[in-house]
């Protein structure tokens, strides 16, 4: 048979099927077989997630700390040191706060922070916390370390009499001078426990340290109570 006739009869045996299936057709699985579903290939295994980092918390007391000079060299000269400043607490506003205590204006009120310039290495600071500011400096920032800051005060004040930057800068001056010190004049000892300024002075720097008013107020009470029980 030649491959014109083949193709003719293939034709006209497809004559005598229907074009489009019946809407009710159905295939019948005995001559077509069971249909076997067809499954997708099995994806690979994705990549495993990175561990993520816990972040440790230090214990309390074990932050690095640091010795830090606050120091005035006019307009007015004092000097006071805080020791055990914990690098990354410790802000230059706290610095501040420090010398606000410290010193008044001419007319005896509160100097404004914004008057208070903090500098180090005879330039204003820039940075809000010590490590900020020592960033540069990692010898430094292992703790345990002293570090000095200068202060410039615009317009001028003076230092609060009887206060620790008085008291540091006179003995400063005297040990320039060669001469002895004079000793502090002003209640001291139990008679200053008995003064409510030196519970507000202790209640200031608990929450200077804390930040958190309502516990300072809480341990003020306790100090306080235990001393009078003494």
């Amino acid at each position: 048979m030649s491959e014109v006739a083949f193709i003719k009869s293939f034709l006209s045996s497809l004559d005598s099927r229907p074009i489009k299936l019946r809407a009710d057709y159905v295939l019948d699985e005995e001559r077509v077989g069971p249909r076997v579903p067809y499954l997708l290939p099995r994806l690979s295994a994705p990549h495993p997630e990175m561990p993520k980092k816990v972040q440790r918390t230090q214990a309390p007391g074990s932050s690095k700390s640091i010795t830090v000079h606050v120091k005035s060299a006019r307009n007015p000269a004092f000097e006071f040191t805080l020791p055990n400043a914990p690098i990354t607490t410790t802000s230059v506003q706290d610095l501040k706060d420090a010398v606000q205590e410290r010193v008044v204006d001419a007319q005896d009120g509160k100097v404004s922070l914004e008057k208070i310039k903090i500098l180090y290495k005879r330039k204003p600071v820039t940075g809000k916390t010590i490590a900020e500011l020592l960033a540069d400096e990692p010898e430094m920032l292992a703790g345990g370390k002293e570090v000095e800051f200068g202060v410039m005060i615009m317009g001028g004040a003076k230092v609060v009499e009887g206060g620790e930057g008085d008291g540091n800068a006179a003995a400063t001056a005297a040990a320039a001078a060669g001469g002895v010190p004079k000793a502090a004049v002003g209640p001291s000892g139990e008679e200053v426990l008995r003064t409510e300024a030196f519970w507000d002075d202790l209640q200031g720097f608990l929450e200077q340290r804390l930040k958190d008013s309502e516990e300072a107020r809480r341990l003020r009470g306790v100090f306080k109570g235990a001393w009078e029980k003494q």
